[in-house]
């Protein structure tokens, strides 16, 4: 757990000692922000509803996680310094648990720095919040992102380019979230309804819906869990083949 800790606190300063983590939290919350009151419909039935915001991250996750988590490996293999953190008498496990627990300290600042958000809405709202579906939709926020920057911890470890990283955590991302989308699965329902079923279960948006509305599902909290931790014990034994 230390050695977890140490790694963990070594990520942190890169992120937040620079304008990295600064950068794309900003980014995030300007997006979103502008998505959000472009298009919510708030200003016009005064209620406290934040589907529209909750709506926009399973797209905002597959572009953000994968710029936060470019860098984590791909910078150490262009630098060398790879070898140098793989001679340590550190597990390869620990480092990959620590890079990534940095990545979700980045995701949570963001994610505390959108609350301001239901608090001006349940403010300004002029009937009474449902903090059912908010609640739900934070949870599903981080879920997702947990599962998001394991992918992005993966594919860094597969490529000393940070552009390439990028390219392919987008590419994997959009997979997920589009190609394996409920709408998708619905155009196929007809014709393959078995095809459709496994699209639905295996997609992101299907999962991040029902959490989104209050509904705390056990299939979707393992579904979430269960993609963090395949793709970090892919992170993992991608660093144990560069020790050999």
């Amino acid at each position: 757990m230390s050695s977890i800790l140490v790694v963990m606190r070594r990520e942190c300063g890169a992120y937040f000692h620079t304008p990295i983590a600064w950068i794309f939290i900003a980014l995030q919350m300007a997006i979103m922000s502008f998505f959000f009151f472009q298009y919510s419909p708030f200003f016009i039935i005064e209620s406290a509803d934040m589907r529209v915001w909750f709506g926009l991250t399973p797209f905002m996750m597959m572009v953000f996680a994968p710029a936060v988590t470019m860098r984590l490996w791909s910078e150490e293999i262009r630098t060398g310094s790879t070898e140098v953190l793989l001679s340590l008498p550190v597990e390869s496990r620990d480092l990959v648990i620590g890079k990534w627990l940095a990545a979700v300290i980045v995701l949570l600042a963001s994610v505390a720095a959108s609350l301001g958000i239901p608090a001006t809405l349940g403010w300004l709202a002029s009937s009474p919040v449902d903090w059912g579906p908010i609640i739900g939709g934070y949870i599903g926020t981080v879920l997702a992102g947990m599962m998001f920057l394991a992918l992005g911890c993966w594919v860094s470890a597969l490529s000393s380019n940070q552009v390439v990283s990028l390219l392919v955590g987008v590419t994997v991302g959009i997979l997920l979230v589009l190609a394996l989308s409920p709408d998708f699965a619905s155009y196929v329902s007809s014709s393959q309804p078995v095809l459709a079923r496994v699209i639905e279960s295996l997609g992101v948006q299907s999962h991040f819906q029902a959490i989104e509305r209050g509904v705390l599902a056990l299939s979707d909290v393992v579904y979430f869990l269960s993609g963090t931790t395949l793709f970090l014990t892919l992170c993992v034994f991608q660093v144990e083949l560069r020790k050999q």
